[in-house]
C-alpha cells in the first residue's frame, strides 16, 4: 500500500517577541501540511537569509512592530523582492491606518495576536489557498471605514487602461510592477493614476483602493 503524500507549505516568521514566535512555530510544526523552518527576530537577518540562500517561504508571518525598521516598510520591500510570496500580518496593532496601509501594500491578510490558535491556522491556510484572512475586529473596521464615505456616487467612467492600472493597484503592486505587467513606463503609470485619482475624487492610493472596492470597480 502506497502512503498518501501531503504537500507541505513552508511558513517563515518575522517576529521580535521570542516567546510568541516559539508558540506560533510550535503551533505550525504540529500540522501535517505546514512546516516552519525559520524564525527571524529582525528584518536584517531575514533579508540576509534571502540574499545568501535560494530558500524561500510559501508564506511569511510578519509582525509590524519590529525593532529598528518599520514593519510596513519591510512589507513594501518584500513585495518587490518576493512578489510571489504571500504575506500574512500577525501583529498586536489594530491601528486603522496601519491596517489600511498593510492591505493596500500587498498583505494577503491581517490577524491580531489575540486570535485563538485555530483562527491563526485557518488564516494561514486561507492565504495559502489564495483567499484573504482577517480578524473579526479588523474586518469590521474595514467595513466601517468604507461606510464613512457615505452612499456610492456616480463617477466618470475609467478607460480600459485606467481600470487595468487600478486593478493592479488593488492587488498591492507598486508602480514599477504595474509598469512591468502592462509593458509601459512608470511615467505612463503615473499619468494613468493621476487620471484615476481625479475621476474617483481621491488623493491617495489608499483612498483609490478603498473607493474601488466599495464601488465594485475591480
Amino acid at each position: 500500500m502506497i502512503a498518501e503524500i501531503h504537500a507541505t507549505h513552508s511558513i517563515w516568521i518575522l517576529e521580535d517577541h521570542e516567546v510568541f514566535a516559539k508558540q506560533i512555530r510550535r503551533l505550525i510544526s504540529n500540522e501535517e501540511d505546514l512546516t516552519c523552518p525559520h524564525h527571524f527576530n529582525n528584518a536584517a537577518d531575514f533579508f540576509d537569509r534571502l540574499k545568501y540562500s535560494n530558500d524561500r517561504p510559501d508564506l511569511l508571518l510578519l509582525d509590524l512592530g519590529l525593532p529598528r525598521r518599520d514593519g510596513l516598510q519591510v512589507l513594501t520591500d518584500i513585495r518587490v523582492i518576493l512578489p510571489d510570496v504571500k504575506v500574512l500580518i500577525l501583529t498586536a496593532s489594530d491601528d486603522r491606518d496601519k491596517v489600511y496601509r498593510a492591505i493596500c501594500n500587498g498583505a494577503s491578510g491581517y490577524i491580531l495576536k489575540t486570535a485563538d490558535p485555530d483562527e491563526i491556522l485557518s488564516g494561514i491556510r486561507d492565504v495559502i489557498n489564495g483567499t484573504s484572512a482577517l480578524s473579526g475586529t479588523i474586518a469590521k473596521m474595514i467595513l466601517e471605514g468604507f461606510s464613512r464615505y457615505g452612499p456610492v456616487k456616480h463617477i466618470e467612467p475609467l478607460t480600459t487602461r485606467e481600470e487595468e492600472v487600478l486593478r493592479f493597484l488593488v492587488k498591492g503592486l507598486i508602480k514599477k510592477e504595474i509598469a512591468d505587467e502592462l509593458s509601459i513606463s512608470q511615467h505612463t503609470v503615473d499619468m494613468h493614476l493621476r487620471s484615476v485619482y481625479r475621476k474617483l475624487h481621491v488623493r491617495s492610493q489608499t483612498e483609490a483602493v478603498s473607493t474601488a472596492l466599495r464601488q465594485g470597480l475591480v
